[in-house]
């Protein structure tokens, strides 16, 4: 939700507060595997029954996801293919931590907590595939109460301090009410998508042009028939 709110507008406020971060030469994806390094770190202290240890190094992990898409801004190396394996490194980094705390569970036989660790993990993925999949076909689509940015600073302070079960029942709930959200909202703008040929998510210019070509698409089949 924040990022959907703020999104690049974030920049700006990160380069004030981090001035060294736009001033960076070190390679976008370089932080990206750094973050990814550092959420499996993360995940193995969870694993190890660690939980404070590993809040601490989710923040870090956390620092380093903010900041790659600010740095590859600031560099001029903003691509598509950065932000696919950007996105793919972010599955990742939810894969370990969330199956490290799945595994501290297991260990100490709390197969409640290993059902939640899983529930909160294959909700996680549900809110980025629903996004991947109807951004294929929308320009833009942002809908969502809990992305990763929040999902992340919830699992942090509760593992700082210590209430870790409580920030899992809120991931797990807050990332199926995102995928619920989802679904309905890209099923309507798809709908209309459909319909009209033309994407509701796009710039007004860009709906114009779209309208403009499905008439002369429309205009060409009559006149050949």
């Amino acid at each position: 939700m924040l990022k959907a709110r703020f999104g690049a507008d974030l920049d700006p406020l990160i380069r004030r507060v981090l001035p060294f971060v736009a001033r960076t030469r070190v390679h976008p994806d370089v932080l990206t595997l750094l973050g990814v390094a550092l959420a499996t770190l993360s995940g193995v202290a969870f694993a190890l029954g660690r939980p404070l240890a590993a809040g601490i190094v989710l923040v870090f992990a956390g620092f380093f996801d903010l900041i790659d898409g600010v740095v590859a801004r600031a560099q001029g190396t903003s691509s598509t293919s950065g932000a696919f394996f950007d996105s793919a490194m972010d599955r990742l980094a939810d894969i370990v931590v969330l199956g490290g705390i799945a595994t501290a569970m297991a260990a100490q036989a709390d197969s409640a907590g290993v059902v939640l660790a899983l529930w909160a993990l294959g909700g996680s993925v549900m809110t980025s595939y629903t996004r991947a999949r109807a951004e294929r076909h929308l320009a833009r689509f942002d809908v969502g109460l809990m992305e990763r940015g929040e999902r992340f600073a919830v699992l942090i302070v509760g593992a700082l301090t210590g209430f870790v079960e409580l920030a899992l029942w809120i991931v797990a709930l807050g990332a199926s009410y995102t995928t619920l959200q989802r679904v309905l909202a890209a099923r309507r703008l798809l709908a209309e998508l459909d319909r009209t040929g033309v994407d509701p998510t796009a710039p007004p210019q860009t709906q114009s042009d779209q309208t403009g070509a499905r008439n002369d698409v429309a205009a060409g089949r009559g006149a050949g028939s």
